[in-house]
């Protein structure tokens, strides 16, 4: 699979409401290698499967996830994500061990992979284990956006970060308000997968910015 194994790799998410927009910026980045492009969850809960299917078609050689966030009917919205042209969707830690194992098992047929998404899960390590167990792919720890807006970031869970990374043997992922300059310290830390939004896509030039976080994650510094 195109892009799997290339560690490590800045995903840049598409968190817009409004397509046009999410593949204005996607045009922009087109070009760029070492990159996964995500339909963010905003995205699809907008616009759709057609999102997904517009970023398959729009970028042919890149990986593309799909962040569905799934907390239940995962077989269902698996199917529908892979379909559509994802490589790779996302199932929520916090949906339990039924859900993980129904993701898993319709993107195993369909030839894709899972990241569960740790988001709001009380113990994420212990979580990340359950997750590889029941089949993950990817792990994911991400301060989203509500505890953004509180002041907490992707750089406020160091402890859990390097806890989940020295607990499981799959690739682990850090999502949460990554600004430039910060991008190296995680891959430092082992996390395999860089994920950034508004930095990039809020960007005056989106395609400079995922430049430079991608030599940030590439060249990363000591903490």
């Amino acid at each position: 699979m195109s892009g799997w194994g290339m560690w490590p790799v800045l995903q840049v998410a598409l968190d817009h409401v409004e397509l046009k927009e999410a593949v204005r910026v996607a045009k922009r980045i087109s070009r760029i290698g070492g990159i996964w492009v995500e339909a963010g969850t905003p995205l699809i809960k907008s616009e759709g499967m057609r999102a997904v299917s517009r970023l398959r078609k729009l970028l042919p050689n890149h990986f593309i996830v799909a962040d569905m966030k799934t907390f239940d009917a995962g077989w269902v919205e698996a199917e529908m994500a892979v379909k559509a042209g994802a490589d790779m969707v996302t199932v929520l830690g916090a949906a339990g061990r039924e859900t993980v194992e129904d993701v898993v098992e319709a993107c195993r047929r369909l030839g894709a992979k899972v990241c569960v998404d740790l988001i709001g899960v009380e113990n994420p390590a212990k979580t990340a284990r359950a997750a590889e167990e029941a089949g993950a792919d990817m792990i994911l720890l991400h301060v989203g956006f509500t505890l953004q807006r509180r002041g907490m970031r992707a750089p406020d869970m160091l402890r859990e970060i390097r806890e989940t990374v020295e607990g499981v043997g799959i690739p682990v992922g850090v999502a949460g308000g990554i600004k430039h300059g910060e991008a190296g310290r995680f891959a430092e830390m082992g996390c395999k997968i860089i994920v950034v939004g508004s930095a990039i896509t809020r960007a005056s030039d989106p395609a400079d910015a995922a430049k430079t976080l991608l030599e940030e994650i590439r060249s990363p510094r000591p903490l």
